[in-house]
């Protein structure tokens, strides 16, 4: 199948673009490297890869002709305190970039399939384990992210309802790996809480972070997903031509925790036979999310699915990608 990635060399979209390749498709990716820079992946000499240099909003609706599936990755997004602190430029620049994709997947293969990366973050107010049935009974969320991929959701199926278009939403449970970095600014520094918890709270254990700074009570409960296991499951839904349906993509597989614990555990892979040192307790945002935790049973009935990857290997995977580049 020829399938187009936008936002193709972020972090999700590069273990896709592997996945899919390595499966026989042909895909093109679309990026403005703005997140990661110019990585160039070990696929770029790929046959069957094709990569583009672009703001999605700077494409035209010819260049979105003759593919099978239109992959949305492309988004603002961060850690709790990017969410925080960047509210308006997150709900303004993924509405506009997910209209033009939409619109522009219309006008050029308007039979494709549009798959639509939404968030767990829709589900901020749940207080026990949720499936897709719960989106019909949450509450609104409260954060600017989680309301623009509520709000993106309603997109997609009013362009189904309205114009015919194959849509597919994909509720991402934390998804991390090797790949996945901390926030570096201007300076180049490291920003703690910009970028997601598991490579921020590895950069300060690889540091030796002393006092170890965790937003809030440390008492949140999350649920993460090794990036391979989320890949596997959206190469299962365009290989078996899902449509009009959506997935909660997360694991199973002995990955919830909370954020104190996952410090401690954090800790240990970077420092063995080191204790934590004292914890200094960061003022959370005031719409930080208490409890997220996802079922993953209709991907597995449906798409042959099952993740793998324990919280463990997840650790383990991001500490040693990212100690020679915290030494360095």
């Amino acid at each position: 199948m020829r399938i187009l990635i936008l936002g193709g060399n972020g972090f999700v979209g590069s273990y896709l673009t592997r996945n899919l390749l390595a499966n026989g498709h042909s895909v093109t990716s679309v990026d403005n490297l703005l997140k990661y820079g110019p990585i160039r992946h070990d696929f770029y000499d790929n046959k069957n890869f094709t990569f583009v240099k672009r703001d999605v909003r700077n494409m035209y609706p010819n260049e979105f002709k003759g593919y099978d599936h239109v992959v949305c990755l492309a988004a603002l997004i961060g850690g709790t305190v990017y969410m925080d602190r960047y509210p308006y430029q997150i709900a303004r620049d993924n509405t506009e970039i997910l209209n033009y994709a939409i619109d522009c997947t219309l006008a050029g293969s308007p039979d494709a399939t549009f798959h639509f990366s939404s968030s767990s973050m829709v589900y901020e107010h749940a207080t026990t384990i949720v499936s897709e049935e719960d989106t019909k009974d949450q509450k609104w969320p409260a954060t600017h992210y989680g309301m623009q991929k509520l709000f993106g959701e309603y997109l997609v199926k009013g362009a189904h309802n309205e114009y015919g278009l194959n849509y597919i939403v994909m509720r991402f449970f934390s998804a991390v790996g090797s790949g996945d970095l901390p926030h570096m600014n201007t300076n180049g520094e490291l920003e703690f809480g910009i970028g997601h918890v598991i490579p921020d709270f590895a950069s300060k254990a690889l540091k030796k972070q002393s006092p170890f700074e965790i937003i809030g009570d440390g008492k949140q409960v999350r649920t993460f997903t090794h990036v391979k296991d989320t890949v596997s499951a959206v190469t299962a839904i365009i290989e078996k031509n899902m449509k009009n349906d959506d997935f909660n993509i997360c694991s199973d597989v002995d990955t919830t925790i909370t954020m104190g614990e996952l410090a401690e555990r954090v800790w240990e892979k970077a420092n063995p036979g080191s204790k934590i040192p004292e914890i200094k307790h960061i003022p959370a945002p005031k719409n930080d999310v208490r409890f997220r935790v996802g079922s993953c049973e209709k991907a597995k009935r449906l798409l042959g699915w099952s993740p793998k990857y324990n919280l463990d290997y997840i650790l383990d995977d991001v500490v040693e990608y990212l100690r020679p580049q915290i030494k360095a």
